[in-house]
């Protein structure tokens, strides 16, 4: 897309209206929202605001059909069946109840193969589990950018759990989901495969149609939908294996003194009144994703990085660390200054990133970094911020950032 195309849909989006003076580098951690995700919220709220759980009138109904109809495009992005999309306030939350979930298989000495990439949610949750279970959490990956491989050939037939994201939000890679799910079940048919797909689903499309992939997490705030809201997609063959993480209104059939039965999918993992304004959001979210076409979001992306990579490569003292990375996030340093200073020293140019390890608390076992700056971009971006990172990048003198640190 040219910068002009980019503009106009830059229209959509309030944002840069209020913060014509800002450059946008941070989507990794959080998007901006189009005004037509924010209108389908406040429909809800000054239209309907009933309670899903109310199907005794006509008009009352109407909301359980909304969130019908979010969690139908919701499962089209994944090409998976409705009854699969869990909605949840987030990733973080996906992700525990996954763990959760398939605690109940893990026994002692079985083995849970995760990365050093991981994102902590994505980590905490299988050492707490591998610390009660008595089992052995395995780390894959040696170098920079982890591949499929690393990750298969720590698989054998102790391997219970392999649980990975499938694009790192600080390394930038981005793996074959279902190659390692694949090759990994030639080698142990039993295992189980959890995905964390948060900043892979942003910008392309997945296809989990051959049921190879077991649960698979994803947020809504990341791909241009609101916060406290996500989804966890649970394969319907573990619908009766397994247990919920919250009990209460909704995820029951029958309850009586002394017993009680689960309610089926996907009711069963969505205890409470679900937060439907946050569902509807992400629906249009990805109906607004749908419409702009993901094949022109990934080449005007790959576009952006190509042309970062170019001229950063160019810039004195700067380090660089994943030029060869897929998706749109740039991770480096000025050398000899602190990421968070220097993240400090770009955001008082009005320019936004992030600092340090963006969670992935661990990377720097395969990095050997402690801490870098991280640079991400989306749909709405162009070619003009580029230039203006770039820019002060290229105006920096050693010292500069004391001027603007932040106490």
């Amino acid at each position: 897309m040219t910068d002009k195309e980019v503009l106009k849909i830059r229209e959509d989006f309030a944002w840069f209206k209020h913060n014509n003076h800002l450059t946008y580098l941070d989507s990794s951690a959080t998007s901006l929202k189009p005004i037509q995700v924010l209108d389908a919220m406040n429909y809800y709220y000054n239209f309907l605001c009933t309670n899903p759980h109310n199907n005794d009138s006509v008009f009352a109904y109407k909301t359980a059909d909304l969130i019908a109809k979010s969690r139908k495009t919701l499962a089209q992005l994944l090409n998976v069946k409705p009854v699969e999309i869990i909605f949840t306030p987030g990733a973080t939350y996906s992700l525990n109840l996954a763990a959760n979930a398939i605690k109940d298989f893990v026994g002692e000495n079985d083995e849970v193969v995760i990365t050093y990439a991981e994102h902590t949610s994505n980590l905490l949750p299988w050492q707490n589990i591998c610390h009660e279970k008595k089992a052995k959490l395995i780390f894959a990956g040696s170098e920079f950018f982890i591949n499929e491989n690393d990750i298969i050939s720590k698989v054998n037939k102790k391997t219970k759990v392999i649980s990975f994201a499938n694009a790192s939000n600080v390394l930038a890679y981005n793996l074959d989901y279902l190659k390692i799910a694949i090759e990994a079940k030639k080698i142990n048919p039993d295992v189980i495969i959890v995905v964390d797909a948060t900043q892979a689903v942003p910008h392309q499309k997945h296809d989990l149609s051959s049921g190879l992939i077991d649960f698979l997490a994803f947020s809504g705030h990341k791909m241009l939908g609101p916060t406290g809201i996500g989804v966890c997609y649970i394969n319907h063959k573990w619908e009766e294996k397994i247990r919920p993480l919250v009990y209460g209104g909704g995820m029951n059939a029958i309850v009586e003194p002394n017993r009680y039965t689960y309610a089926i999918l996907p009711d069963k993992f969505e205890a409470g009144t679900a937060n439907v304004a946050g569902i509807i959001g992400l629906a249009r979210a990805v109906e607004y994703l749908n419409d702009l076409g993901w094949d022109k979001i990934e080449q005007h992306e790959r576009e952006l990085k190509d042309y970062l990579d170019e001229q950063l490569s160019q810039i004195p003292n700067l380090e660089y660390y994943n030029k060869k990375a897929k998706l749109p996030i740039v991770f480096f340093n000025m050398k000899g200054v602190s990421s968070q200073d220097f993240a400090s020293y770009l955001g008082s140019h009005d320019i936004i990133v992030r600092a340090g390890l963006s969670c992935a608390k661990l990377s720097y076992k395969i990095t050997k970094v402690n801490g870098a700056v991280r640079a991400s971009f989306y749909l709405y971006n162009t070619k003009s911020d580029i230039d203006k990172l770039v820019k002060i990048l290229k105006s920096y003198k050693k010292g500069d950032e004391l001027t603007h640190v932040i106490i």
